[in-house]
């Protein structure tokens, strides 16, 4: 009997992993890229509340500005919230003049988690201002939250202009 139970039992390891959903990281990344999309979308048509939709509304998010000039950060849902609310109430640019475009993603997916590292690329015409190819750089935390990605952390590194 005692040496059928070890068998025995590395079988039922074996079925009860096997048997566990895979994750399909590809599927996961496009959905990632979606709501990077999506989140930029609602910012244009100054939508603060769908953008709201795309954050975990938690104590420990973190959205985080970086540049030459210093850094700014809100901590917290509500804090972020408040901050997307007053920049997307900032009429002071015609966003239909403006365009920015997601690149270079790398992404890597741990379970319902995942660190996101991309570029985002600006164009147009910002305060009477030609932005030509301004590059700046994200780093994101996602987690995924009842079925969808969210944003945990999220900063933006932009370096100074040359």
């Amino acid at each position: 009997m005692k040496k059928y139970l070890l068998p025995l039992f590395a079988f039922i390891l074996l079925a009860v992993t096997s048997c566990q959903k895979k994750i399909d990281i590809e599927k996961e990344k496009e959905a990632i890229k979606a709501v990077f999309e999506q989140e930029k979308d609602a910012f244009f048509k100054q939508d603060y509340v769908s953008m709201s939709n795309y954050w975990v509304n938690e104590p420990s998010s973190i959205k985080m500005f970086i540049s030459s000039k210093g850094q700014t950060k809100y901590e917290g849902g509500d804090n972020i919230i408040a901050s997307e609310k007053k920049e997307t109430e900032d009429n002071s640019w015609d966003r239909k003049l403006v365009t920015a475009t997601f690149t270079n993603y790398q992404i890597d997916i741990m379970n319902n988690s995942a660190w996101v590292l991309c570029e985002t690329h600006w164009k147009g015409i910002i305060r009477n201002d030609t932005i030509n190819d301004h590059v700046q750089t994200r780093i994101s935390v996602l987690k995924k939250v009842d079925g969808s990605w969210k944003f945990a952390l999220m900063s933006i590194y932009s370096p100074p202009e040359k």
